[in-house]
């Protein structure tokens, strides 16, 4: 059956077996430190890596890889400065009331007592970066809010336009399905502005979403089919945790009456779905 590619999906060039790219390739048995725990999607977006090397004396010393579209969330240090060290990678630092700067190796970034302040990878290469704090009678950190896409997005007063951050490799659970939405008519244009708003945004800055690719039937343009694939099940669960996610889910909930989540099982595994943003 013929059908109708959804304005916002026309995504065809990423693969979804990524290769890691030469960027992307500093994994956690190349890094200096180790990185071996998942950090929590209470306080960060995306998939972030880290390990407490030191949190007795007067100081924690925590080392962290932030993937590509990775960050963590407003936050800031009660009666303590933090002093963050660039190891490798690139990636963005911003303090409230300040511009977003871009970081790099060998940078050192010192946030005062106080000061609310966010920072993470940049949307195509991961961060690799070490934070030393002082210990607080009032603990050492208070976590905001999410940062916004908007925040996150270009840098202000580049006029460049957003681009899609590398990707994860698919891996062994990583997720391959359909879903089948059914749109109420009466909400139909209204859907289409969340769903291409929530697409644009997944593919630009999550690197474990692989591809979002959604079409209309022809002759029943409410009837629409998303293939989704997600490089792994914690890829999944960090996407639908995101800040735009949450936007789409909840603006929608009246504007869908069925939906099915349908997994599948890929036939030939040489043949691979790639996505572009155009």
């Amino acid at each position: 059956m013929k059908v109708k590619t959804v304005a916002f999906c026309a995504l065809i060039a990423i693969s979804m077996h990524v290769n890691v790219t030469a960027q992307d390739k500093m994994d956690n048995q190349e890094l200096i430190f180790p990185a071996e725990n998942i950090a929590s999607t209470d306080s960060n977006t995306g998939e972030v890596h880290l390990s407490l090397l030191k949190e007795s004396g007067n100081t924690m010393i925590t080392h962290f890889r932030f993937s590509p579209g990775s960050r963590n969330f407003w936050h800031y240090h009660p009666n303590a400065e933090q002093t963050l060290l660039v190891l490798d990678g690139e990636g963005f630092y911003q303090e409230e009331g300040e511009e977003k700067r871009v970081i790099k190796k060998g940078d050192v970034i010192v946030s005062k007592a106080d000061v609310r302040h966010w920072n993470g990878a940049t949307p195509d290469k991961p961060l690799i970066c070490m934070t030393v704090t002082e210990h607080s009678v009032d603990g050492h950190v208070v976590q905001l809010r999410a940062v916004t896409d908007e925040e996150y997005g270009a840098l202000a007063g580049s006029g460049s336009k957003a681009v899609m951050c590398a990707k994860s490799p698919m891996s062994a659970d990583g997720i391959i399905r359909l879903s089948k939405v059914e749109v109420d008519p009466a909400y139909l244009d209204e859907y289409l502005k969340f769903a291409t708003e929530v697409g644009e945004i997944s593919l630009r800055t999550e690197a474990g979403v692989l591809t979002m690719y959604a079409v209309q039937e022809k002759g029943n343009p409410c009837n629409i089919t998303i293939l989704e694939t997600y490089a792994s099940q914690e890829a999944y669960r960090s996407h639908i945790a995101t800040a735009h996610f949450q936007k789409y889910k909840q603006g929608t909930l009246h504007m869908v009456k069925n939906l099915r989540l349908l997994d599948q099982t890929e036939l030939n595994s040489s043949n691979k779905v790639v996505n572009y943003i155009r």
